[in-house]
């Protein structure tokens, strides 16, 4: 059974490392430093092992520069867009990414695209949020055709934490009636516009309308898109109540990530 390629959570490799992500393709081989012992391993990129490549970005310019090199390859497009340019000030501007998602359904087919509403963030005691374009994007991304949405709230690690106050922002995690709350308004706005609304490893929002636990990662959604199995098995190595299936990550967190997104999970360059 052929891989499933993830580039990558850890860092967005179509907007700053494409370059190096090309080569490897070309090549057939990743080197890829792992995240807790720092060992190099390969992962084989060769056409005859790999299944689909999932793509992760908040801007896919070279991606839409570069369309015909991505035509004979099965790919998959986790497209994270926000509209708060306080939390993400390197951000291209929205208009761009828009424009990037359009393209890309119509070389690809919107059916291989995910729309990452993601992290929904609160902070100042919980006074500020970034919901306030949520409509605005449904409708947009309703009208480009795109009908898989996936949201999470921001999980506050310790790093965000110290990173919120070196910025001075003051992340806040709301209660869980709070978030049933916006999760029910969500799911309300997405189904008004024919998106499914998924959630990404969060508890307690179980029983709410158009709402679901979803998979970024999906197996029986790439085998369908494929016509080919890939593995449906639940990925052991992400987070606890992740539903993703297995991949192949081949980013580091070593790559730091110009976009220096304040509530960035992993390494934001220069904070």
């Amino acid at each position: 059974m052929r891989a499933v390629i993830s580039a990558s959570r850890r860092t967005d490799i179509p907007a700053h490392y494409y370059a190096w992500l090309r080569e490897a393709l070309r090549r057939g081989e990743a080197e890829v430093t792992q995240p807790f012992n720092r060992r190099v391993a390969a992962v084989s990129l060769r056409e005859e092992d790999v299944h689909t490549i999932v793509l992760w970005s908040k801007d896919f310019r070279h991606v839409v520069c570069d369309l015909d090199f991505w035509r004979c390859r099965r790919v998959y497009l986790n497209f994270t867009v926000n509209d708060c340019g306080y939390l993400e000030p390197n951000i291209a501007p929205l208009e761009q990414r828009l424009e990037q998602m359009r393209v890309l359904a119509e070389a690809f087919g919107s059916e291989r695209i995910n729309w990452r509403f993601d992290p929904v963030v609160y902070w100042d005691q919980g006074r500020q949020n970034n919901l306030s374009g949520f409509e605005m994007l449904a409708d947009r991304v309703a009208g480009i055709g795109i009908r898989r949405c996936t949201f999470s709230f921001m999980t506050i690690y310790r790093k965000t934490v110290k990173r919120g106050r070196l910025l001075g922002v003051a992340f806040h995690d709301p209660p869980l009636e709070q978030k049933r709350e916006v999760a029910t308004w969500l799911a309300s706005e997405c189904g008004k516009r024919g998106i499914q609304l998924l959630h990404c490893c969060n508890q307690g929002l179980e029983g709410i309308e158009n709402l679901e636990c979803g998979r970024c990662i999906d197996g029986p959604l790439l085998s369908q898109l494929a016509g080919e199995p890939c593995s449906t098995e639940h990925d052991q190595s992400q987070r606890l109540h992740c539903g993703c299936t297995v991949s192949r990550d081949i980013g580091s967190y070593w790559m730091v990530c110009p976009h220096a997104c304040f509530y960035c999970y992993a390494n934001p360059a220069g904070r």
